[in-house]
């Protein structure tokens, strides 16, 4: 059963959608198309990265003009764009990073998940590279607000390899395969945190 994945945080930049949306692409065993509004500030280089006849640009204010069977990822944000809420309603699934430097963040990422959940309540939060002790305080403060109870809640721990998987263009599993060591770290925290994403999501790796 194909599905459509929305992965946005309104406006906010480098809160690792780029990353996580790229893990999804490479690693699962069904293929997505993946379409994005920008390739120039993404964290990886999906012009290299991504296969050609699988990678989708729409800047805004085009019209997404593409054939919508089968699995999409839509690496959307870090930028104004008039189609959002269109792309929001019309996904499956939408997750939403947050990667938190200051209560700036959260407060903002609490207003997008607000006008987010008015058109689709099947949203993954995910607190992405985030050490332990402020991503408690995040779920905490979020149980506060009744209507976050539906919005799943993820962690992917603060950690110098997401830096790398930016950096080097690579998955989380292309680094463990590629040095035993990076695997056996990899392995206790941040693999496990990678394949709960994907077992939410429902995808085959």
């Amino acid at each position: 059963m194909s599905k459509s994945i929305l992965i946005n945080n309104g406006n906010l930049g480098r809160m690792g959608k780029t990353t996580i949306a790229y893990n999804i692409y490479k690693t699962s065993k069904d293929p997505f198309k993946y379409v994005t509004n920008d390739l120039e500030n993404a964290s990886i280089d999906l012009k290299e990265n991504v296969d050609k006849d699988q990678l989708f640009y729409f800047p805004n204010g085009t019209e997404i003009d593409m054939d919508f069977t089968g699995n999409i990822i839509f690496d959307f944000g870090g930028k104004p764009d008039d189609r959002l809420m269109v792309i929001a309603e019309a996904v499956d699934i939408i997750i939403v990073p947050l990667s938190y430097q200051s209560d700036s963040e959260l407060e903002l990422t609490v207003k997008n998940l607000n006008t987010l959940i008015e058109v689709n309540s099947n949203i993954i939060l995910v607190i992405n590279n985030t050490d332990s002790a402020d991503a408690k305080r995040i779920k905490t403060a979020l149980k506060f607000n009744p209507q976050f109870k539906k919005i799943k809640v993820l962690e992917i721990n603060h950690s110098k390899y997401i830096r790398r998987l930016a950096n080097e263009n690579q998955t989380v599993f292309e680094v463990a395969q590629a040095n035993k060591g990076d695997a056996t770290r990899l392995n206790k925290t941040i693999i496990p945190q990678f394949k709960e994403l994907f077992s939410t999501l429902n995808i085959t790796i």
